[in-house]
């Protein structure tokens, strides 16, 4: 499947990027409100999300009528798995609750809009 490998390539770079912007944020301007647990939130967040994309072109090629019902499935079932992610956080260590929350969210937004630029690049030239 060329489209999902030229998604991991892509990702990859991205990845390697926001992972390089990270790191040197965290040493330098960040870095009191550096999380360790940081790292293991970005590698959830980009394994979902080549998961996820994955998912989405096996529908795409197979049932385009059943499209959207199973693209919203799957992002349903991606955004309950964040959230049980983020309760467990959020209640294991209520101290570090809002840095993790505002780490998670730039990590999710920057992910989704990655993501979605992707997918709808992917069906304009389809």
């Amino acid at each position: 499947m060329r489209a999902f490998r030229n998604f991991i390539f892509r990702e990859l770079v991205f990845a390697t990027i926001l992972g390089l912007i990270a790191f040197v944020l965290f040493q330098t301007v960040l870095k009191e409100y550096y999380l360790p647990v940081f790292w293991i939130l970005f590698g959830i967040i980009t394994v979902f999300t080549a998961v996820f994309h994955y998912s989405v072109l096996l529908v795409s090629k197979k049932e385009a009528s059943k499209f959207t019902s199973k693209f919203m499935m799957f992002a349903g079932i991606k955004m309950i798995i964040y959230l049980v992610i983020i309760v467990y956080y959020a209640f294991s260590f209520p101290e570090k609750a809002r840095v993790f929350l505002i780490s998670f969210f730039v990590l999710y937004l920057l992910y989704t809009v990655f993501e979605v630029l992707l997918i709808v690049n992917y069906f304009k030239k389809k």
